[in-house]
C-alpha cells in the first residue's frame, strides 16, 4: 500500500478521535446550558477553542495528504480517495458521521444560547421600563439621556 495512503488513514483516525472528543465537550456544554452552570460554560468555551485549533491542524494535515495523493483538498477529494482506496472508507465514514453529529450538537447549543440571550434582553427591557428609562435611542437613532427619565424606585 502507498505510504501516503497509510498516512491518510492514520490522519483520518486521529481527526476522528479529535472530533469525538470535541463532541463530548459539546455534550457537556449542553448540560451546562441546561443547568445554568456558568463556570462549566466558561470551561467548555476554552476547551472548544483549543480543540478548534487542533481540528484545524488535523484538517490541514488531511488536505496535504490528499494533495500529495493527487486529490483535491475538499470533501469531493476525500470521496475520490475513498473510492480509489477502500482502506480509507471506514475512517472517512466515521469521521463524516461524527462531524455531522458535532454540527447537530453545536446547532442545538446555539439555539439554547440564543434563547437565553433573548430572555435576558427581555428582562433588561422590562427593567428599563420599570425604571422609567425606556429606549436608549429615539426613532432616528440618536441617544436619549437616561438621567432625565430615571425614577427613584424603592424596594
Amino acid at each position: 500500500m502507498n505510504e501516503a495512503v497509510t498516512q491518510l488513514e492514520d490522519s483520518l483516525q486521529q481527526e476522528l478521535k479529535l472530533v469525538q472528543e470535541f463532541n463530548t465537550i459539546l455534550e457537556a456544554e449542553a448540560e451546562a446550558l441546561s443547568a445554568g452552570n456558568d463556570g462549566a460554560l466558561a470551561d467548555s468555551t476554552a476547551q472548544k477553542n483549543r480543540y478548534a485549533e487542533l481540528l484545524a491542524a488535523a484538517g490541514q494535515r488531511r488536505n496535504q495528504l490528499l494533495n500529495q495523493l493527487g486529490y483535491e483538498a475538499d470533501k469531493a477529494g476525500l470521496d475520490a480517495a475513498v473510492k480509489d482506496h477502500a482502506s480509507l472508507q471506514a475512517g472517512s465514514k466515521a469521521l463524516l458521521d461524527q462531524a455531522r453529529r458535532g454540527q447537530e450538537l453545536n446547532t442545538a447549543n446555539g439555539i439554547m444560547i440564543d434563547t437565553f440571550l433573548a430572555h435576558n434582553q427581555q428582562t433588561l427591557d422590562t427593567l428599563r421600563q420599570l425604571a422609567g428609562i425606556g429606549d436608549l435611542y429615539d426613532a432616528k437613532g440618536r441617544s436619549r439621556s437616561s438621567k432625565a427619565k430615571t425614577r427613584n424606585i424603592k424596594a
